[in-house]
């Protein structure tokens, strides 16, 4: 039986969505959708780890540490609202603490001691104040498991962070906070997404 394997994990998906159950897909499919979500985390998780580093390294940021202010509120919520497995929450909150560990980073290195109280109390502020504002926001556009909505609201906070890296980028004249791998990883991960 050379599709045995297959056969044993049929069914073991991370998201099987109901709109995608419903059209009855082959199970190629869906193997094909799980990949492009591991791949996309991963893309993630490296981003941040090129910008902890490039931050350490040049004791600067690349844009302002307070836009994640919003990714973060939008991995707490998503966590416990989308869904449906230990992993896939695992991975929310995997990444709500990469966040986490990135503005410990770019305030321990980038920012000045004056500078870091003023910016921690607006993220402390902002992520819950974030929270309410999606489930607000959900509220009003229920769609199944808030998948349309998080697909959105994921999608509008990633531009400031990247626009803002370009300002940054075009403002100082200097790559100080980011990198060729940074953008690489960037693009890759919308392309995926």
């Amino acid at each position: 039986m050379p599709f045995e394997l297959a056969k044993h994990y049929s069914g073991a998906h991370l998201i099987a969505q109901p709109c995608d159950l419903r059209l009855d897909p082959p199970e190629s499919y869906l193997y094909i959708q799980d990949g492009l979500i591991i791949s996309c985390g991963v893309l993630y998780a490296l981003c941040y780890l090129f910008y902890m580093a490039r931050t350490y390294r040049d004791k600067t940021v690349a844009g302002t540490i307070e836009y994640l202010t919003g990714t973060m509120a939008y991995e707490i919520y998503y966590a416990f609202t989308t869904t449906s497995t230990a992993f896939e929450k695992l991975c929310f909150l995997v990444w709500f603490a990469m966040d986490a560990t990135f503005v410990a980073v770019a305030l321990a290195y980038a920012y000045k001691p004056h500078q870091r109280k003023p910016v921690i109390w607006r993220m402390l502020v902002g992520v819950p104040l974030g929270v309410a504002f999606l489930h607000m926001l959900c509220q009003y556009y229920p769609d199944e498991r808030e998948q349309l909505t998080a697909y959105w609201t994921g999608t509008l906070l990633e531009l400031p962070i990247g626009w803002g890296s370009v300002y940054m980028l075009l403002k100082r004249g200097d790559t100080k906070g980011q990198s060729l791998e940074i953008w690489w990883v960037t693009a890759d991960k919308h392309a995926t997404l």
